[in-house]
């Protein structure tokens, strides 16, 4: 039997993906003309273990249509991936997917259910008091 090492998430794709991060947020905030783009937050990126793919999550903020967010990264895609290749990070450039975060959607409905079993609780205690 042949145990293999597992590589931990502190490698090089880890290092990568934060520095990619902060190169794209950086882009999305001060190159970008898409006033759209202005109200995106990137939470964290993903590597491959081959770096040739990066998935970078994203939140908006609530009053903000993320379908239009989306169709306006999808748009810029080629300019962004123009000022990546500018910065030289990459021998061979990733290609990038835009993903909205699901973490925050489901902390929010976390809460919702929470906030809504404290109710049924609370209703409950005052009914026997």
């Amino acid at each position: 039997m042949r145990l293999v090492k597992q590589r931990t998430p502190t490698g090089r794709p880890h290092r990568v993906a934060e520095l990619l991060r902060e190169r794209l947020a950086l882009i999305l905030l001060f190159k970008c003309a898409d006033p759209r783009l202005k109200e995106v937050t990137l939470t964290e990126v993903e590597m491959s273990p081959d770096l040739r793919q990066a998935k970078v999550f994203y939140v908006t903020r609530e009053n903000v249509d993320r379908d239009l967010v989306q169709i306006a990264l999808d748009k810029a895609q080629g300019f962004i991936k123009a000022e990546v290749a500018r910065e030289n990070l990459f021998r061979l450039m990733p290609e990038f997917h835009f993903l909205p975060d699901p973490g925050l959607d489901r902390a929010a409905r976390v809460e919702e259910l929470l906030k809504e079993a404290g109710v049924a609780t609370d209703s409950m205690k005052k009914d026997d008091g």
